[in-house]
């Protein structure tokens, strides 16, 4: 219940106008605390003045009172509405003048909780403080939170009643909440229904976060429900609650419809850079056995053409890989994956290709909290690489990038934590990421070399006066032997954006030859930050659009020890962006370089070539 009562105030007065006057124009005066441009769209009689139509004394009436109720809801209880016409050169215009008055301020008070619940965390959910100015949306928006903290604590059966009683004279608005908490509840009966695997079965009571007798609660519910759509086996996961008017004992019923066992999907993109382009093709399908509803196994294919622009840094080349992969989810274990893949590969790259067979083995679990993830593998290839003619001649080369004479023999155990606090994956706006890539490599994986690979990345996001802040911070580094597919390189659309793709690299010179002055070949060392402020402005259409202005920063070193945090590339930029299909976006971004254009640059920039083109998809990170 609401009651918001205002002691001042006037009714408009009576207008009636001709029929063959009509209105041209309505303009509000007066208005301080509120826009023009928030008001005058809700009133009828906006739309009455843009197709030139008579004023009916009626909307007349029912738009001074939806002025007044836009006052009211802030807090104005003493504000008066008038209207008046006023008639210039044959145009008649519509004048609404508000005297807004003093805004209340609001007092606070929270009843009835039960002892369960502290006073100082509910109060906390309301967003009006005490002596600040009074708003309704902000009364209102309290009383599903105040439930919510309610019933959590074992009410099921709580409600919550508001009351906001307006004081004009003394500018203040009453604020009453009265908590209804009702019986305290503990949870009945569980039902399954559908049949179900047993392994499968297993799995859903694995996952289920309650039992009979524990305190009602709906959090536990909602996290029951995502614990059993990670699954990755239901279509469909509904989850009721029997909550009878006074029951103490809630019986809880769990409907689950299985997914389909079978998935084949096929798609197709292309990639632009200032110095190449790329088309890529992937196809792939998935089978999850009747008999083993855990196992899951899928096959890929990626191929992707790259074409250069220019000959400078290589003419460009297919890149192909296959995969075959198996896993089981709980293996021996709730929540822990097991996983064994194999595949083969073709890589062409600036200097040279490589192919390879791997095989990998890995496990997978949370650690306490789904938001936290670790991964641990041991991975096994074999390499062949392909020299450009031109790079074996160049002395010492081959040497110190590490190609072996024939073929090799890589092998590491790997390990990835993952701590994902982002408030949304996919368009984050609120929250943390960090992830943590560690590989060592050595003879007891059965590899030829010894090398010890870390590579973080934190980013962390905040969103003010909706203003998206990204910022982010990667290192990574290469102890010991250097495997080549391994090298870092900077650059490109989710990188250092003053530079094209992988083109932020050490380079190897070549020697007498203008037209081609070298390959980029990675390093052991890097380092990538940068900073992204992203605003939607507004639609194009049903086309959500917005901008992003951007400072990047990084380096990329033949050895992890050279790197020099103060003395990195760095780059300025802007770029637009639209949601074309749901959540999908792409982006069109411009980076400017700002320093190390001389001889420390790995490759000229005068003018124009200071500026990288990029075009991508969804956030930059």
């Amino acid at each position: 219940m609401v009651a918001l009562c205002a002691c001042a105030g006037s009714r408009a007065p009576r207008v009636e106008a001709p029929v063959a006057e009509r209105l041209t124009a309505l303009r509000i005066e007066g208005n301080r605390a509120i826009s023009t441009d928030t008001l005058a769209p809700a009133l009828a009689l906006h739309e009455t003045a843009a197709a030139g139509g008579a004023i009916d004394p009626y909307v007349l009436r029912a738009d001074t009172d939806r002025l007044r109720a836009a006052y009211v809801k802030r807090g104005f209880f003493g504000v008066t509405i008038t209207s008046r016409i006023e008639h210039a050169g044959g145009a008649l215009q519509l004048v609404f003048a508000v005297v807004e008055g003093r805004r209340a301020t609001a007092q606070v008070e929270i009843t009835g909780l039960p002892p369960e619940v502290p006073v100082a965390r509910a109060r906390a959910l309301v967003a009006l403080a005490d002596g600040a100015p009074f708003d309704y949306a902000a009364y209102d928006a309290a009383k599903l939170p105040l439930a919510a903290l309610v019933e959590n604590a074992g009410y099921a059966h709580v409600e919550v009643r508001g009351e906001a009683r307006s004081d004009p004279d003394a500018a203040i608005a009453r604020v009453r909440y009265e908590v209804r908490p009702g019986v305290r509840c503990t949870f009945g009966e569980v039902r399954i229904h559908g049949a179900l695997a047993p392994s499968l079965r297993a799995a859903v009571d694995a996952r289920v976060r309650f039992a009979t007798g524990d305190r009602y609660a709906v959090s536990v519910l909602e996290e029951t429900q995502a614990a059993l759509y990670e699954l990755g086996r239901f279509a469909t996961v509904q989850i009721v609650p029997a909550r009878a008017s006074s029951a103490s004992v809630i019986d809880v019923g769990i409907e689950l419809s299985e997914a389909s066992r079978h998935e084949v999907h096929a798609g197709l993109g292309a990639g632009y850079e200032p110095a190449s382009y790329e088309l890529r093709v992937r196809g792939g399908g998935s089978y999850v056995p009747a008999a083993a509803p855990l196992l899951t196994l899928a096959s890929e294919l990626r191929v992707a053409e790259t074409v250069s622009h220019d000959g400078d840094f290589g003419e460009g080349g297919p890149t192909v890989r296959g995969l075959v992969s198996l896993q089981r989810l709980d293996l021996g274990r709730p929540r822990l994956r097991g996983e064994v893949e194999v595949g083969a590969e073709y890589h062409t790259v600036e200097a040279y290709t490589w192919t390879g067979e791997y095989a990998r083995l890995g496990l997978g679990s949370p650690l306490g909290a789904p938001w936290l993830q670790l991964h641990v593998g041991w991975k096994v290839e074999r390499l062949g690489f392909d020299v450009d003619p031109a790079l074996a001649h160049v002395d010492g080369a081959r040497a110190r990038l590490g190609f072996p004479a024939d073929t090799q023999r890589l092998g590491a155990y790997e390990a990835t934590l993952v701590a994902d606090l982002r408030d949304n994956p996919i368009e984050p706006r609120r929250g943390a990421y960090l992830d943590v890539r560690a590989s060592i490599g050595t003879p007891l994986a059965l590899g030829e070399l010894a090398f010890v690979q870390l590579t973080p990345e934190l980013r962390g996001y905040l969103t003010l006066a909706r203003i998206t802040i990204a910022a982010r911070a990667r290192v990574g580094a290469i102890f010991g032997d250097v495997p080549v597919t391994e090298r870092y390189y900077a650059g490109g659309t989710s990188g250092q954006r003053g530079f094209s793709e992988r083109r932020l690299s050490p380079i190897v010179r070549v020697p007498c030859d203008r037209t081609k002055p070298g390959w980029v070949v990675g390093g052991a060392g890097l380092i990538e930050t940068g900073v992204e402020l992203r605003r939607q402005i507004g639609s194009v259409g049903s086309v959500p659009v917005g901008l992003n202005v951007f400072l990047d920063g990084g380096d990329v070193t033949e050895r992890p020890q050279a790197l020099d945090p103060l003395n990195l590339y760095w780059a300025v930029g802007t770029g637009i962006w639209g949601k074309v299909v749901g959540d999908l976006k792409v982006r069109f971004d411009v980076g400017y370089r700002l320093n190390r254009t001389g001889a420390q640059d790995p490759l000229p920039a005068e003018g124009l070539e200071r500026v990288a083109l990029h075009l991508g998809i969804g956030e930059t990170y």
